[in-house]
Parts: C-alpha cells; structure tokens; sequence
C-alpha cells in the first residue's frame, strides 16, 4: 500500500467494537437475550435510535431513556456499566495500526458515525489523544451528517481539508468504502469482526 500523508480511521468495528450491536445483541450475553427480548425488534430499534443520535449531541442517559420507552423496560445506569465492562472491547491491533501509520509519516485522523457519548468513551479507552490530528476528526454527530448521508456527508466534508489522493481512508462497510472511493480518497477495507488483514502504511 502506497504511504500516504492523512490516514483516516473508521472505529466502530476498526479499532473498536461496535457499542451498540455488543451491548444489546451478543449472544446469550447482551441485553436482548438477558431480557428475553426479540432480538430483530430490538435490533430494528436500535437503528432507528442510531439515526437520531449519532447525528447530534445527546446525553447518554436520553439513548437508554429512548431504548427503555420502545421495549417497555427501564435500563439503569449500572447495568449499562456492567454490560459495558463485560463486553465492550478495544481491538487488540488498534495501538499497532495507529502507531504504524504514524510512524511512517502520517498525520492521522478519524472518520466515523458515532455518538457524542460513545465517542467520548472510545476516544479514552484507545488513547486516541496520543495519535490523532485533532484537525482531523470528522464525527457525524458533531457534523450533524452521516457516511451515508445524501450530498455532503462525511466524507466530502473531510475532502474539505484532505486533498482526497492525499487520504486513506480504513473502514469496515463496503457501502462507506464505496463512497470513500467515489470522493476520491484511497481506501482500504478492514474489519475486526471478521479478522481481515491489518492494513500496512510503506
């Protein structure tokens, strides 16, 4: 892979675990299966709760309110604790990925659909402070846009301080990869839930 001068960086599923899919939807260990909810209701609810909040700043306790009003069940802050202790997790390969990029030259950055509460977390638990360009955060819920949204999403709102040829962009989802693409930045398809190859950066 050609060395590039920006490396942006996906987290959800990339140098993390995706919260809300973990949280409710691990198997026999997230709060759907621990509350004997339907899973694929609880899946289709979560997503539409995603929309609202990974587009605007939110507090945490408003996401588990809203969650707890469609299932009919109140959520408690020191179970959302609990679950998050035993199942959240950093990927194991973020420091290497991070600090490779940077050693060969990089600034880095990142580039994700996130909320403003989770971001918060996974920017502590991965240190991102030691690597991360802080002109170089494009986060959807400070932005108010998604990877996915119509006209200026994400991406071309980083196109708007990265020279697209001059970035890589490390993402899970094909169909944001695709669109990385399509605004002209190189990209490179990883996942940590299906073990892909890391990316190298010479």
């Amino acid at each position: 892979m050609k060395n590039s001068s920006v490396v942006l960086f996906d987290i959800g599923n990339v140098l993390f675990c995706d919260p809300w899919e973990t949280l409710l939807l691990t198997p026999g260990k997230g709060l759907a299966d621990m509350r004997g909810w339907d899973r694929q209701f609880v899946s289709t609810a979560a997503r539409r709760l995603w929309e609202k909040f990974s587009v605007a700043e939110y507090e945490e306790d408003e996401y588990w309110q809203d969650l707890g009003a469609v299932t009919g069940e109140k959520i408690t802050r020191d179970q959302v604790e609990e679950l998050e202790t035993r199942l959240l997790h950093r990927n194991p390969s973020a420091d290497l990925m991070l600090k490779t990029a940077q050693d060969a030259g990089n600034r880095i950055g990142i580039i994700s659909n996130n909320t403003s509460f989770w971001f918060a977390k996974q920017w502590k638990w991965l240190g991102l402070g030691d690597y991360i360009d802080p002109d170089l955060v494009f986060v959807s819920h400070a932005l108010g846009v998604s990877k996915s949204t119509p006209g200026a999403g994400l991406f071309e709102c980083a196109a708007r301080m990265v020279p697209p040829p001059a970035g890589l962009v490390v993402e899970d989802r094909q169909g944001n990869v695709r669109r990385a693409a399509e605004v002209g930045f190189r990209t490179y398809r990883y996942s940590l839930s299906e073990s892909t190859p890391l990316p190298t950066f010479s």
